[in-house]
């Protein structure tokens, strides 16, 4: 493992929680006494997985949850500050009243709706005591864009690509160097709307 990659593993196993010795007591019996298991996904991941891994805020703190957004045709833009993300799910359920005389309601589940997402989090300028236009207006883009490419680690885990912004936000915020905001989407899928014959066999 050459150096780069092991202060990347390093940084990588803070944010995951797993512990690893530092590098100068590798050799020694200290380091060797360690369960190395605990680590054997990280040696695995090469060096761009691990700085997705540990991508930082706009002060160096590692993030846990990074969202990258992108919109077609522009750039991904990472949000400067890790902001709060909620997804709820939810299944389309027909209750039937059935006169039988029993109790409550026949219930038929016909599908899975979208996974609605909410996005709370606030932009701070760092660099001046001044409102950060520049990354409001980039956000205001990205929103009025409505579908987006997103990237998460928690999107991973529910297969969500792309979203559709349905409203947004932009607070009144303590601070001038601040500015909170709110979005709500949904989750959104490629489909396939016109059939061919083939598609139907």
């Amino acid at each position: 493992m050459n150096v780069t990659k092991f202060i990347l593993a390093n940084l990588a196993a803070r944010v995951t929680g797993t512990k690893i010795p530092p590098y100068w007591l590798f050799g020694q019996p200290v380091a060797e006494g360690v369960d190395s298991s605990q680590y054997d996904e990280l040696r695995l991941m090469d060096e761009e997985e691990l700085a997705d891994t540990v991508r930082s805020n706009a002060l160096g703190v590692p993030m846990r949850m990074p969202l990258e957004l992108k919109s077609d045709g522009g750039e991904w833009w990472l949000l400067p500050v890790e902001p709060l993300v909620t997804l709820t799910g939810r299944n389309v359920i027909v209750r039937r009243q059935v006169a039988k005389g029993v109790r409550g309601s026949i219930k038929e589940r016909w599908t899975q709706d979208d996974y609605q997402v909410d996005i709370e989090g606030v932009i701070i300028n760092y660099d001046a005591e001044s409102y950060p236009r520049d990354e409001v207006r980039i956000l205001k883009n990205l929103c009025e864009a409505a579908r987006l490419q997103v990237r998460c680690p928690l999107f991973e885990l529910f297969s969500i690509n792309q979203i559709v912004v349905e409203n947004f936000s932009f607070p009144f915020t303590a601070g001038i160097r601040n500015q909170a905001y709110r979005i709500t989407a949904y989750s959104d899928d490629i489909y396939k709307l016109l059939l061919k014959r083939k598609d139907l066999t």
